[in-house]
């Protein structure tokens, strides 16, 4: 379990700061320690505990655009079912692969963008929103990352960094509280994590969220958005080279 301690450390750090990367860095640790059902149900509730936190630091909620995000959440709940039978139909590997070459087109696109100092083009129609949330309720449970597509379609928005970061939260909260019901419905509360693993694994993600806090503060926007792309670059990077090893497996 010592790499899940550091793994959920550096987790909720990296999603305090940035909005997104708790799942993509924690979950590898996860699924070496626990059996499947046990790490997903694992992620969700810590990824609740963490968004919960970041959505409503200093003791008020932060800046949402809920009005916006209706859309995307309307899509992404039936994609949690659509998920499931999608896994199915095609390996997780080549989901891996499919969405980690799509997620570094788009992401490289704008990161370039970013650093010629032009803004990507916003993404404002109805379609690409119900678009988004579709993919990441089918990402959440297929390959259990939802992040990229979300980020990308904020970042294009572009969101100042206090709105994205809450905003993130906000949906990752409703992604988790209501992937988890769907697993619990699916699979049974038996199978889920136990509270001895739970907890304290929970209070890490405090110690994470305030040092994650903290170096949120000292970013400055411009920065902000180049490490939010990066990373996302990164993590469809990573999902295209562990589809293709377990394609090689």
């Amino acid at each position: 379990m010592a790499l899940a301690v550091v793994a959920t450390l550096v987790g909720a750090a990296m999603q305090s700061a940035t909005g997104f990367g708790f799942a993509l860095i924690l979950s590898p640790a996860l699924f070496a320690v626990l059996d499947r059902y046990e790490a997903v149900t694992a992620l969700l509730a810590l990824g609740v505990v963490l968004s919960l936190l970041v959505l409503f630091e200093g003791g008020r909620a932060g800046p949402v655009r809920w009005r916006q995000l209706v859309p995307v959440l309307a899509a992404a709940l039936p994609g949690l079912a659509l998920g499931a039978a999608v896994l199915a139909l095609l390996s997780k590997a080549t989901l891996q692969i499919l969405v980690g070459v799509v997620v570094v087109a788009v992401a490289a696109r704008q990161l370039r963008s970013r650093l010629a100092g032009r803004a990507p083009a916003a993404a404002t129609s109805h379609s690409s929103a119900v678009a988004v949330g579709l993919a990441s309720g089918v990402l959440t449970t297929s390959i259990n990352v939802s992040g990229p597509p979300l980020v990308l379609w904020l970042e294009s928005r572009g969101l100042p960094p206090v709105e994205m970061r809450a905003t993130l939260a906000a949906l990752f909260l409703v992604l988790n509280l209501a992937g988890g019901a769907v697993l619990l419905v699916a699979a049974g509360a038996d199978r889920a994590v136990s509270l001895d693993v739970l907890l304290p694994l929970g209070g890490l993600v405090v110690v994470g969220y305030l040092a994650g806090a903290r170096a949120f503060e000292r970013l400055d926007r411009r920065r902000f958005s180049l490490a939010l792309l990066g990373l996302v670059t990164v993590t469809g990077i990573a999902s295209v080279v562990a589809g293709a090893l377990s394609h090689a497996g």
